[in-house]
């Protein structure tokens, strides 16, 4: 019996109701109802949800019974995997990370966890701030778990004051077959704690990751598995970071950077990061160069090439914008547009999200959010209601624009796209008007972001066909008056 039909049996005995009684006063079908809770059926949405009202329980009952719902219908792995990515796109689309005080929010994140002693705190502490005051550029190299809160404490506590951090190289361990482990989440988790920082400005962070058939409960059992390594200093933490053994001994230290040395040579970077435009423009030119095609995109406003209604849409774009006409990124972006392969039909499941504020804002503005607001000044009237109107007259780009609802996303400044081959794309424009961009490529972790975009059209994220082109019609009149 699973978890989910165990909690119904015990919400029914609470009652002090039988299924025969619940079944005649709510409505719900006796057999239905016994196949629930002895877990030999799992019933619909809409059978549970009445079944909640039927039941007298709190909202917080509710929820949790309607979780343990979900992981019995789609999975334990699943379910947390899309319930981590839906957290990561709230935290990074209301741009709570793409500022310098973003380091101080760090720490409150749910995807940091884990408690560490003081005395512990402070020795990391100790160690970060002597490199920062000797201005030297010595590395910090460690392998603490990418999920753990002490290293982001560390950088919310010195960025303030220093305005800067030391170089880290992280090593971090990825699952070979995630879904084979109890720690199936793993790969996902790891990947998401090592992308905060970057997304907060932290340019001098490095991660690195190894494949292994191991968990990170394995670790619990090992006598001072963590460490902190500088040229000169080597700090080992126990297992549950309430311990540490610190020494300053040469021959030791270099042992221990040597051995360092030898894990980072069997490790990679997964991901390629950019600050600059032109690099940016290079990487997303070599996607549509290559033979991937997307299988979804988010982004504020609907995909450009959707919004084309001919040459001179793509045209009015730049025409209105105040750049340097001759630029480099001017010159790379109007040419990856009029690729062929930019027109988002090469795959015929495809599917582009933005949300509805974003989509108010192109329509009441003529201006867009994230990386293609770069020195943007407004579209013209004319082209915002040429452009909309081919999406009304070609039905959202036959469907492949799906609005968010404000529920699961209200607004969005980034750019992100999941490739065929489960690469993942995601740029944005930080607050100050720079570019960053970090392209991954890891299967597992690729897989997870195409399934939770998935799963946005199976659990009413969006708006109906009906209701978009009502949202669409309305647009357009507020145009025309």
């Amino acid at each position: 019996m699973s978890e989910f039909s165990s909690k119904c049996r015990e919400y029914i005995k609470n009652t002090g109701e039988t299924v025969y009684q619940l079944s005649a006063s709510s409505g719900l079908d006796r057999t239905s109802l016994q196949r629930m809770i002895t877990g030999k059926r799992l019933p619909g949405t809409d059978f549970v949800r009445q079944f909640c009202d039927s039941i007298r329980i709190n909202p917080a009952q509710r929820q949790e019974l309607m979780e343990l719902y979900k992981i019995e219908k789609i999975g334990k792995e699943v379910y947390y995997n899309r319930k981590y990515i839906q957290e990561l796109l709230r935290v990074i689309s209301s741009q709570q990370a793409f500022s310098q005080t973003a380091f101080r929010r760090l720490p409150a994140l749910p995807f940091y966890r884990g408690e560490f002693s003081f005395d512990v705190e402070k020795k990391v502490l100790s160690l970060f701030e002597d490199i920062l005051l000797s201005s030297s550029e010595e590395q910090i190299r460690t392998n603490i778990p990418a999920g753990c809160r002490l290293l982001v404490q560390i950088f919310a506590h010195l960025y303030p004051q220093y305005h800067k951090l030391p170089p880290v190289i992280q090593v971090l361990p990825l699952l070979q077959n995630p879904k084979t482990s109890p720690d199936c989440n793993m790969n996902l988790d790891t990947f998401l704690c090592t992308l905060l920082p970057i997304l907060s400005g932290f340019q001098n962070y490095q991660p690195y990751y190894y494949y292994t058939r191991f968990g990170r409960e394995d670790l619990q059992f090992e006598l001072y598995p963590f460490f902190f390594i500088t040229e000169k200093r080597l700090l080992l933490l126990s297992s549950d970071m309430m311990t540490f053994i610190f020494t300053d001994n040469p021959e030791v230290v270099r042992s221990y950077n040597q051995e360092f040395q030898r894990i980072l040579n069997n490790s990679r970077r997964l991901f390629q990061q950019s600050d600059s435009p032109e690099q940016i423009l290079n990487i997303f030119g070599a996607i549509f160069q290559s033979k991937a095609t997307t299988n979804f995109a988010l982004e504020s406003h609907p995909c450009l090439a959707l919004m084309s209604y001919g040459p001179e849409f793509i045209q009015a774009l730049f025409t209105h914008r105040d750049v340097d006409l001759c630029s480099p990124v001017y010159t790379q972006l109007s040419a990856i547009m009029k690729q062929p392969q930019f027109t988002f039909t090469a795959n015929e499941t495809s599917c582009n999200y933005f949300t509805l504020d974003g989509l108010r804002k192109l329509a009441d503005t003529g201006l867009f959010n994230g990386p293609y607001s770069y020195h943007q000044t407004p579209l013209p009237k004319s082209v915002r209601q040429k452009a909309l109107q081919h999406l009304l007259d070609t039905d959202m780009g036959n469907q492949k624009c799906r609005i968010l609802k404000p529920s699961i996303l209200s607004e969005t400044g980034i750019h992100l796209e999941i490739l065929s081959d489960y690469s993942v794309f995601l740029c944005f424009l930080s607050e100050k008007d720079t570019f960053l961009c970090v392209y991954l490529k890891e299967t597992s972790i690729g897989q997870a972001l195409d399934d939770y975009l998935c799963s946005l059209t199976e659990e009413d994220a969006v708006y109906t066909q009906k209701e978009a082109r009502q949202i669409l019609l309305g647009l357009l009149d507020g145009l025309s008056s």
